[in-house]
């Protein structure tokens, strides 16, 4: 075996049942080392003949691929912007279109944290402005332990840091050491296990045919090999309105500048199509 993770796709296709040959080597190579000092392993040749040989750490490495981190408005100045400008404007832009709802995807949701945010802030604006327009949010995720935790939409108290007391005592109900989401916003969101490197179609089935207003890729990007990265930003490119918004991490922004996005504020994370 040698020093490059990437180089053993077949080790991995057959003893642990996973084809890592669309992840970046870089992120490939930190889940190798992390789990080489936490388990006290010298090389990769001695963690590649473990992982070989124990379930246990197969499933360990496998989660390791997911991103499963997530947290309520999460970027502050994405979510101030889209707070301020963009849902407005958007909100403007149906008015006067005569059409009545905005549609939302959040790619790779995790646990849902994303989506709700989402909500609060059409939940707020629309209430705020009088409108008669309403939103539509899908949230997908590869992980159906992560998709089965967001559609439950509780949260330990600690996760709340970034919600305003207005909005826990507007949107969340206690429930022993835990809050839950209000129906009001769970009811406005789909979620579904979607795979965004499969060939099921390039948006959730749920959602019949795309046209989204804004869609959420964030934080996830970075941890694919640049063909698979084309291949994820095209799937959501085709299904996004026209004019509509692509919002990605802030760590991401050079990937998108980089394949034919225009950031539409500095530093907002918040894209369109050139």
């Amino acid at each position: 075996m040698t020093n490059s993770i990437g180089s053993n796709l077949s080790f991995f296709q057959t003893k642990i049942n996973v084809d890592i040959s669309a992840y970046d080597e870089a992120f490939l190579r930190n889940i190798v080392d992390s789990r080489k000092i936490e388990l006290a392993i010298v090389t990769n040749k001695e963690y590649l003949n473990y992982l070989g040989s124990c379930e246990e750490e197969a499933i360990v490495f496998r989660s390791r691929l997911t991103n499963s981190y997530s947290e309520f408005f999460r970027n502050p100045l994405t979510f101030a912007y889209l707070e301020q400008i963009i849902l407005p404007q958007l909100i403007e832009k149906k008015r006067i279109k005569k059409e009545n709802q905005i549609r939302i995807w959040s790619a790779a949701c995790a646990s849902g944290q994303e989506a709700y945010s989402m909500a609060i802030l059409c939940d707020e604006l629309i209430e705020s402005k009088k409108s008669d327009i309403n939103y539509l949010i899908f949230a997908t995720d590869v992980d159906i332990e992560e998709v089965s935790k967001a559609k439950k939409g509780v949260y330990n108290a600690a996760t709340l840091g970034k919600v305003t007391l207005k909005r826990i005592q507007t949107y969340f109900t206690p429930t022993g050491d835990d809050f839950i989401i209000a129906p009001q916003l769970r009811n406005r969101i789909d979620f579904s296990v979607f795979n965004l490197l499969s060939d099921q179609g390039s948006c959730p089935p749920a959602s019949i045919y795309g046209n989204f207003d804004l869609v959420f890729c964030s934080n996830l990007l970075f941890y694919y090999e640049p063909v698979s990265r084309i291949r994820i930003l095209e799937r959501i490119g085709n299904s996004l309105a026209k004019d509509g918004y692509l919002i990605t991490g802030e760590t991401e922004r050079e990937i998108l500048k980089g394949n034919n996005y225009r950031e539409v504020s500095a530093n907002s994370a918040i894209f369109q199509k050139k």
